[in-house]
């Protein structure tokens, strides 16, 4: 019984970690950062329905020609999505230019 607990738990554990990972995306050329800027892409439902309107990456980086979008879950959005049982799952949207 033990046994089959911790195992129940290791998998609960690597399908929740499983979709952390962050995607990135960048535009013009790759060079270093100075600025970052950050907002959050709401939704309900884990991930059904989108509300409002998603964060602009060409406003978040004020018009630069070179920047780099990520997308990512960071703690705070997993723990809001725990919190509210799923109902909201935010992501959050940073900008580096």
């Amino acid at each position: 019984m033990k046994c089959s607990l911790k195992l129940t738990y290791l998998v609960l554990l690597v399908l929740g970690m499983s979709a952390c990972h962050p995607t990135q995306f960048v535009v013009g050329q790759e060079k270093p950062r100075e600025q970052v800027t950050v907002k959050r892409n709401k939704f309900l439902f884990l991930g059904l329905i989108h509300v409002g309107t998603a964060p602009d990456p060409k406003a978040m980086s004020h018009d630069a020609t070179d920047y780099k979008i990520t997308v990512k879950l960071t703690f705070k959005d997993v723990l809001l999505n725990a919190m509210t049982l799923g109902i909201y799952s935010p992501l959050t949207v940073q900008v580096e230019y």
